[in-house]
């Protein structure tokens, strides 16, 4: 009974340490650590656990495959970026970046078809975003414009209004002198 307990309890701590692993490896793999990178990322197994997301595994293969291409392994660089790209394509995960740089890898080792393969992806998804992103900018004008249109006809109508209160005001005024006078002539002819 008390082995049992041992391993899982030793299962469970390697659970709760896989998260830190993944950001231990990346960042010694940006620092350009990637004997360092190559340790931590592949202490992780690839699924996703209470402790892992498929972004976790996304992040691990990512990352291994930049670690590889940096070594010059291109056998495993090219491995690892294929399979974070099926990841991504699989998941709601959004990292068009890794086209463009399986593409760069591509090229570096003369494989001209996958390079173009790939920055076409790049630049398909790249341009994809830019045009979600020139609508939503189109309504933000077409919206600024309506609020502008509106603005403006506020502004009409208060120049109505000021005028027309300008103009009731004079006619209060000259009514109003009016109705004084004929109450003076009025109050005067009774007491005469």
């Amino acid at each position: 009974m008390s082995k049992i307990l041992l391993v899982l309890f030793l299962f469970a701590s390697y659970n709760l340490q896989s998260n830190e692993e993944i950001i231990k490896g990346i960042e010694f793999c940006k620092e350009g650590k990637t004997d360092s990178a190559l340790y931590y990322l592949n202490i992780v197994a690839d699924e996703v656990t209470i402790n892992t997301s498929i972004e976790d595994i996304f992040n691990k293969n990512y990352y291994l495959a930049k670690c590889y291409d940096e070594m010059n392994a291109n056998k495993s660089a090219e491995y690892y970026y294929l399979k974070a790209i099926r990841l991504m394509d699989s998941s709601e995960i959004n990292e068009t970046e890794i086209y463009n740089e399986l593409s760069h890898f591509y090229e570096g080792i003369n494989n001209y078809k996958g390079a173009f393969e790939y920055q076409k992806l790049y630049f398909d998804e790249s341009f994809k975003v830019l045009n979600e992103e020139n609508n939503i900018a189109n309504e933000k004008l077409d919206k600024l414009d309506s609020l502008q249109a509106r603005v403006e006809a506020v502004d009409s109508n208060k120049l109505k209004y000021d005028t027309d209160i300008r103009l009731l005001t004079v006619l209060t005024i000259v009514f109003g002198s009016g109705f004084i006078v004929i109450l003076f002539l009025f109050f005067r002819q009774k007491k005469l």
